[in-house]
């Protein structure tokens, strides 16, 4: 405990014989002891230190009259309070703060009185400035701690905007891959060469477009899920021909999700559709291989909508694809990039993702979760 002087000053009335007698001043320290009878009004006690307790002892001279003291003690202009003493001479008061204090004693009996006034000095904690100069300081604190915060999420957001968007990079290189490109210009040139010059323009502007929409929807984060689905319509129409029409497919949106400006990560559906055609139907001997991509709205709470993307096939399933294709890189990486990608996006914006492949009695489906977000 701090150790502070207090400073006392202390106002005796004299004693007179319509007067009472201030016969004895205690503190928590020991007995202060008058000098005289009577105690000059002048005079300064020194308490040593805190907490402060005083006790006051007065003595009326007119003992025939009896005693029945009331005591009334204020601090500067604040609330006094009264204390019924009765017969018992002595008050004690405790822990009591800095300020100034008037002490006065009555004797109901006679109306004699005497009066006493010191002066605690103030500790720092009690001055007026302290409770000012401490919220000042909690909120400097306050205000460097969110600081120092927010600099560590902005450098956390910052990196995962850096990953995704080298995730972006690689999700247009795997989709885009040169065996894809190869196999179109040879569908291109197959139809050029048996002079069905109609299906090859076709196909060659289904292809341009794909390339466009691909090139143009990488540089965004994120783009409304009509235009993702126009990029997907494209790719499945010209595997659709490339494979000589032995699957079919349905892509199945909500219509409020092509109606109002909903956002998604652009190729991401993609890469697992390819899964679906290359692993799986594409096997089917009796090729009618059948593709479903549905997509629905799921209103959780506002600013808080989720998207679950379905992807069904009946193709021949993993474990057959892979005795028969065996292990395949591009597969393994575009899909890698993919859940990669759909987990930044889940750190960019804070809401739950969800991958689940689940291997039926015919085919495989993939669910998708993620959030929906607006531009």
């Amino acid at each position: 405990m701090i150790l502070v002087a207090l400073i006392l000053r202390v106002s005796l009335s004299v004693a007179q014989s319509d007067s009472l007698v201030i016969t004895g001043f205690n503190t928590h320290a020991g007995a202060i002891n008058p000098t005289d009878s009577t105690w000059n009004l002048a005079q300064k006690i020194h308490l040593p230190s805190l907490p402060t307790s005083v006790s006051i002892t007065v003595k009326d001279p007119d003992e025939a009259s009896g005693l029945n003291l009331v005591c009334i003690i204020q601090e500067d202009l604040k609330l006094y309070n009264t204390v019924k003493m009765g017969a018992n001479p002595t008050v004690h008061f405790y822990n009591l703060t800095g300020g100034n204090y008037t002490v006065t004693f009555k004797n109901l009996t006679n109306h004699h009185q005497a009066r006493l006034n010191f002066e605690i000095e103030t500790v720092f904690w009690e001055k007026w400035w302290f409770g000012p100069l401490m919220i000042f300081l909690i909120s400097v604190i306050l205000g460097v701690v969110f600081y120092f915060i927010y600099i560590i999420k902005l450098r956390e957001r910052l990196k995962n905007q850096e990953a995704l968007h080298e995730l972006e990079m690689k999700a247009l290189r795997a989709q885009m891959n040169p065996h894809f490109v190869f196999n179109s210009m040879n569908t291109i040139d197959a139809y050029v060469l048996n002079k069905r010059f109609i299906e090859a323009s076709d196909y060659l502007q289904k292809f341009s477009k794909l390339i466009r929409h691909t090139l143009e929807n990488s540089e965004h984060a994120t783009v409304p899920v009509s235009r993702d689905l126009q990029s997907l319509q494209l790719y499945l129409e010209l595997e659709q021909e490339r494979f000589q029409h032995t699957f079919r497919f349905r892509i199945s949106p909500d219509k409020e999700l092509l109606e109002a400006d909903w956002q998604i990560p652009p190729l991401l559906i993609q890469p697992f559709v390819e899964n679906a055609i290359i692993h799986g139907v594409r096997h089917l001997p009796a090729h009618d291989g059948d593709i479903s991509i549905t997509l629905h709205r799921i209103a959780k709470a506002p600013d808080a909508d989720q998207l679950m993307i379905k992807i069904r096939d009946n193709g021949v399933g993993r474990r057959v694809s892979a005795e028969i294709n065996g292990p395949s890189h591009h597969k393994s990486m575009g899909i890698a990039i993919t859940l990669n990608r759909i987990a930044n996006f889940q750190a960019l914006h804070g809401e739950k993702t969800e991958t689940l492949i689940h291997d039926l009695a015919e085919g495989t489906e993939v669910q998708i979760i993620l959030p929906l977000v607006k531009s």
